[in-house]
Parts: structure tokens; sequence; C-alpha cells
């Protein structure tokens, strides 16, 4: 039976035409070299070199295997080099899950830097709502997910992405989109159009509080984007992190608060707390290049 020494053995003495120097090529000594040859020639029942008094030369049979091996080889060397990248997270199937305001503009210019580096990864995203996103994490389904307001489970590990400044969302006939900074006070006779999630209608909730009233709700939304087309419609105002400014709409326009308390919302990612996947650590680093950067640029 053929085994792959024997190939690349073979391949060395038909590249070099010579025994010796294909010894030398592949560091072993000539005899184990010559029995490794000859005994590919009797499995496979043909003659492959013929002696020359400079060496050796292939015979027909000869050239016919040595096209075949050179591609064989290749083949296998191809093989290996994509399992060693990736065991080093430099190659595979990446799945990830992506939901709310985040998917707009951050989760893709982290998952840009990511395929600018990691270029033969193949990311494959799942956009539904938090809760399955959770369930997919937990069932290795996706191997990470970003969004807000994640759960702090046991089995979960939950870090922060990065901390955007908050904005309120105003239609642009409101008297408080004239101004370049509105105080949150200033907001105390609006009417607030939250998510449906109950930890981002708390944080609004307490945020109100805060700063001297509490929160006048006008209507529920199922994500921000369909909050903000409310707003731009005149149903009352929301406040939003600053990426969803990505999002541009007739009518609506974005100022920065001024607030006593928190004023800012974090978007997150979570993984399981055992994951050892290469491609993860890789894409976490990234992350953690990304957080950095975000904290230092001018914005």
């Amino acid at each position: 039976m053929t085994d792959l020494r024997q190939l690349r053995y073979f391949i060395a003495v038909a590249e070099e035409g010579n025994v010796h120097r294909a010894a030398t090529r592949l560091h072993v000594s000539q005899p184990p070299l010559t029995r490794q040859i000859k005994a590919l020639e009797e499995s496979l029942g043909v003659q492959l070199f013929r002696r020359t008094h400079w060496g050796v030369e292939l015979t027909q049979a000869g050239h016919a295997l040595l096209n075949e091996a050179r591609s064989i080889s290749a083949h296998i060397d191809h093989g290996l080099d994509r399992t060693r990248r990736v065991g080093r997270g430099e190659a595979g199937r990446l799945d990830v899950g992506v939901f709310g305001s985040g998917a707009l503009s951050l989760v893709p210019l982290v998952l840009r830097r990511y395929s600018t580096l990691y270029p033969d990864v193949q990311i494959v995203l799942l956009n539904v709502t938090q809760s399955a996103q959770v369930e997919a994490l937990r069932q290795r389904r996706i191997m990470i997910t970003f969004d807000r307001y994640l759960p702090e489970d046991q089995d979960l590990v939950v870090e922060i992405v990065v901390r955007e400044r908050q904005f309120v969302a105003l239609q642009e006939g409101n008297p408080l989109a004239k101004r370049a900074t509105v105080p949150v006070g200033a907001l105390a006779n609006e009417r607030f159009i939250v998510s449906r999630d109950a930890r981002h209608a708390q944080r609004i909730a307490a945020l109100c509080q805060s700063n001297g009233f509490d929160l006048h709700l006008g209507q529920e939304a199922g994500d921000m984007v369909t909050g903000l087309a409310l707003v731009a419609n005149g149903y009352g105002v929301q406040i939003v992190p600053e990426s969803i400014r990505a999002v541009r709409m007739p009518g609506l326009v974005y100022r920065p608060i001024r607030a006593k308390g928190e004023s800012w919302i974090d978007l997150q990612c979570a993984y399981r707390r055992d994951e050892t996947s290469s491609l993860l650590a890789a894409l976490l680093t990234v992350v953690l290049d990304f957080s950095r950067s975000w904290k230092t640029s001018i914005r």
C-alpha cells in the first residue's frame, strides 16, 4: 500500500533526477530512500525510474505518477494548512447573533474589522430576538451574540463592547429640537416612546426620576427603529444611543442630552463560559481593540 512518505520521496527523486541529491534534500540517508522507491514500484507493479549515467530518469509510468503525486501532495498540504489556520482561529465558520440598534452600525464595524484580519472566516449572522439569541447560544447554534441588556447568567460571560452616550430623538417641529443640547428635565412634559423590554423601560424611568419627574409613557415599540418612526410622526420622544443616529428619517432629529445620573447605554456581547473556540478568541481580541479605540476616538 502506497503511503504519503513514499509519494514525497518519489517526487524528490523525480525532481532531482538523482537519488543522492534527493536524499540530501529530504535529510535522509540514501539506502532507506532507495528502499522506499523500490517498495513504491512493487506496490504499483510498474517501473518508475530508469538508471542513467548521470542518475535516474522517469519512465512513462513515472511521468504519469509525478503529475498525480504533485496534485495529491498539494491537496494534502492545503488541507493541513487549513487545519492549522482553523486551529489558530484564522479560518472556519463563525455564527454570530445580532439584534437591535447595535446591528445597524457598531456590530458591522466590529465584524468588518475582524473580516479584514481573517478573510478566510465565514461569518453567518442570526438576527432574532434576544431570548432566541440566548437560546441559540446555549444550544451552540451561535458562538457569540451582540445586544443590550443581556442576561447575567452563570453559564454566560457578558462583556461591554462600547458605552454609548445617549441622545434624544425628536420630531423636528418640537421646540426642543432648536437646542444644541437638551437637559433631561426639559423633557418632563413629553410623552416617551420606550421599548417593550422591561429593563429598558425601567432604565428610562430611572433617568427621568433622577432628573426630577416621572416618566410619561406615550407608546411601546417592538424595537428602536420602530420607535424612531413613531417619533418622526409626532407620537413622542425617545432616548437612544448615539450610534442610532445612522438611521435617518424625514422629520427626525437627534440631540445630545444633559442629565443627572447615568446618561449612557451599553452595547454588550455574550458567549458561553465554557467556549474554547480559537475563532471566538480571535473575535474577542478584535472586540477588545474596537472597544479601546472607541474610548479614545473623538465622535
